[in-house]
Formats: C-alpha cells, structure tokens, sequence
C-alpha cells in the first residue's frame, strides 16, 4: 500500500477544523502583512489536513516532491541514514513550521519525517502556492524568510556539535527550542519534549547517557528543571551564555 494511500485514509475534513483566519499557529507560519481577504485565498491552498499517529511517515526520502506542509498541532522529526544503515536525525519540527521545504530544489524529498506524537498538518500544493504567489508577493516572501531561518538553525547546530562541549551542545538544543516554541510567552517556561532523550543525542552526536547527565549538570546549576519530559527553563540568559 503506498504512502499516499495511507495518510488518506485518515484525512479529516478541512470544515472539522479552525479555519487559518482562527487557527492558533497562523502567525508562525502566515506573513504578519496578510490582510484578511488574502486569508480566504491562502486557505484555498490547504488539500488536506492529514492527522498522523506517532510513528506514522508524512514522506519518504527519494519520493517526488509536490507539497509543502504546515504542521497545526504535534511535531515531526526528519531523518536519513548513515552508510551502514543507522538512523541520522536531521530535524526536529513544531506546530506553526514548514516542513519539505529542502525538496524545492531538486523536485524530491531528501529525507524521511515521521511524527512524534499525533499530529495534524495542512497540506499545500507547492504548484499552487508558486501560482497564488503572483496575487499575494509576500507569500513568496514568507517561504524565502522560512528558508533562511531553517538554514541558520541547521547552522547554529552544525556549529554546536562541531566545537561545543557536550553540556554545551544540550543548552544550545534547549535555547533553540526555547526560540522556537516559547520566545516571548513570558508567562510559561517549561517546554514538553515530544522526543526522547536518545533521539535528542542522536541529533547532537551524544550518547543517552551523556544527554542525561548533562541535563542533571544544568539542573544541578539551577539553569534548568526536568521532570521527565517536562523541562523547566529557569535561566535564560545562562542557557544563551553556554552557546557561545
């Protein structure tokens, strides 16, 4: 049974769900410029909104590329493998993201995303978001503007995990996720971990056992708290100071 065939069988009507004009991530992943009437129009894009189950794939590397996906709720990891057949995580993605933009440029996917838990993303025909772009420019802005910031987070790690300490290499992970999911939500700190800690050493180049203990070296510093996935980001400004 092909992968299409699959996630279809789970697609839940678009009318179930908020509209982008209410959803709660539309900031993250519409231009701030849309005006309300341009809404309607890049609503039109949304295909589908499959729901996946932990462990089901949104794509497989080598499968040709023809939409983009917004993730609603959940998140997603991307991975290849290595040479001898040993899982590579190359990402980690949250609610408000793109995902598949690295297979604009050669038409394919170039790696697997699977969910991490349950998950919903909206699905957008690259075809048409390319032909929609003449009518609303910023949309084309906005995809450019994603690109970058995907690029500087895989940089930001790329450096990490090159030339940082294995404490360091943590704190940064929980800096960029603090960026990412809580920047300027000043009333809650505490992010909840949708991966394990063996996917998190897996991404840096960390054993389980060394994620662990430098996790217990930022509690016991008061940088952090952690109640098993729940992490509590008590210093901000300490986890910053580590990635540099």
């Amino acid at each position: 049974m092909s992968l299409t065939k699959k996630i279809d069988s789970r697609v839940i009507s678009i009318k179930d769900f908020s509209s982008c004009s209410y959803c709660s991530v539309r900031r993250l992943c519409l231009p701030v410029s849309v005006e309300k009437e341009e809404v309607s129009i890049i609503e039109e894009l949304v295909s589908d909104r499959p729901q996946l189950k932990k462990g089901e794939y949104l794509f497989h590397v080598g499968e040709k590329f023809q939409s983009l996906f917004a993730i609603k709720s959940g998140a997603v990891k991307t991975f290849g493998s290595t040479r001898d057949g040993r899982e590579q995580i190359t990402g980690f993605h949250f609610a408000g993201e793109l995902i598949g933009l690295d297979a604009i440029g050669n038409n394919m996917h170039n790696c697997n995303a699977v969910a991490l838990e349950k998950t919903v993303v909206c699905a957008m025909s690259y075809d048409d978001i390319e032909g929609i772009s003449t009518q609303i420019p910023s949309i084309q802005h906005e995809i450019t503007r994603l690109m970058s910031k995907e690029i500087r987070n895989d940089e930001e790690m790329l450096m990490a995990m090159g030339s940082m300490r294995a404490e360091q290499r943590v704190a940064c992970f929980l800096f960029n996720l603090y960026r990412r999911l809580l920047s300027g939500n000043k009333e809650t700190l505490t992010v909840r971990l949708p991966m394990t800690r063996e996917e998190i050493g897996n991404y840096l180049g960390l054993s389980l056992e060394t994620v662990s203990r430098r996790m217990s070296s930022l509690q016991d510093d008061g940088i952090i708290n952690v109640n098993n996935r729940l992490i509590a980001l008590l210093d901000i400004d300490a986890l910053e100071k580590l990635c540099v």
